[in-house]
């Protein structure tokens, strides 16, 4: 288990902060000196069950040719995330948002929607790259947002953002737990009253249960219906959102694909073009979907 976990990140970084460096010079060391864990760990090969995804990636013809090359990546990229957490989590915490977003990025994120613009939108990302991680970095181009949570992470999500994102940030994001008969409600209300909604595509989040079979990657996924009926309760624009972790750079680089209105499209349509944006993301970057979610 590395040291950068992201239970032994929160507990480091709060006796990180108690320390009573006195010199500008000793905080620059410190810093250097973490810095250094991270980038060893980043260097870090530790390879372990690389081949248990191959079964699942075999479903889908279109990676099939490299499964193995795949599910091997996707290992090590598992771990390296612990790494790029800590990292995320110090630029943060030092507001050095230039250092960890692509500027591209940066310019599309602010295009999504004008300032105090009155639409109701709803983000889809894919769980791609640092998956929830990258979210804090959105929230700062909405006033507010709402996303749906797992229960069982709502607590750790809390201390960090309490411990890593500026109070302004930290208290306009509102997290929905899930799974929850009351939860679906409670995050409609929040996106009427203003607030951006984040909803990851690949779950339902009770929203509805139903599925629909859609082509994916040279296979089928069950695609979940339910971003698609609250969007069109809403009368909610959807943008799909993909991100991976620009190892090289170390930097977050979003993608945005084209606006989805479910006034205009059918269900399947939207399924189906929501999907295809994000089976482009994924058949670049197949390391960086999250194929646990898969695994049953």
């Amino acid at each position: 288990m590395s040291i950068l976990s992201f239970n032994n990140l929160l507990h480091f970084q709060s006796i990180w902060k108690s320390i009573p460096f006195q010199t500008k010079e000793e905080r620059k060391l410190a810093n250097h000196f973490f810095n250094s864990i991270v980038d060893t760990e980043f260097d870090s090969n530790r390879e372990k069950n690389q081949q248990q995804y191959v079964n699942i990636i075999n479903k889908f013809s279109a990676l099939k040719p490299h499964a193995e090359e795949i599910s091997h990546a996707y290992s090590l990229f598992a771990e390296k995330r612990k790494s790029a957490w800590t990292y995320l989590s110090l630029a943060l915490y030092h507001k050095q948002y230039d250092q960890i977003i692509e500027p591209e990025s940066d310019r599309m994120l602010k295009m999504i929607e004008t300032p105090h613009s009155k639409n109701r939108i709803i983000l889809a990302p894919f769980h791609m790259g640092m998956h929830t991680m990258s979210m804090p970095l959105i929230t700062r181009y909405f006033d507010k947002t709402t996303i749906l949570v797992n229960s069982d992470e709502i607590d750790i999500i809390l201390h960090w953002m309490d411990t890593y994102l500026e109070s302004t940030f930290s208290t306009s994001t509102n997290m929905v737990p899930v799974p929850s008969h009351t939860s679906p409600l409670k995050f409609a209300k929040s996106i009427m009253r203003g607030a951006t909604g984040i909803i990851f595509p690949e779950f339902s989040y009770g929203i509805n249960q139903e599925e629909e079979e859609i082509s994916f990657l040279g296979g089928t996924f069950k695609a979940p219906i339910g971003v698609y009926v609250l969007a069109k309760r809403l009368s909610a624009k959807v943008y799909p959102i993909g991100s991976i972790w620009n190892e090289k750079e170390n930097k977050v680089r979003f993608m945005i694909g084209d606006t989805l209105d479910p006034n205009t499209l059918s269900q399947s349509t939207f399924l189906q073009n929501l999907f295809a944006q994000g089976e482009e993301w994924i058949a670049k970057y197949p390391e960086q979907w999250l194929w646990d979610h898969l695994i049953e």
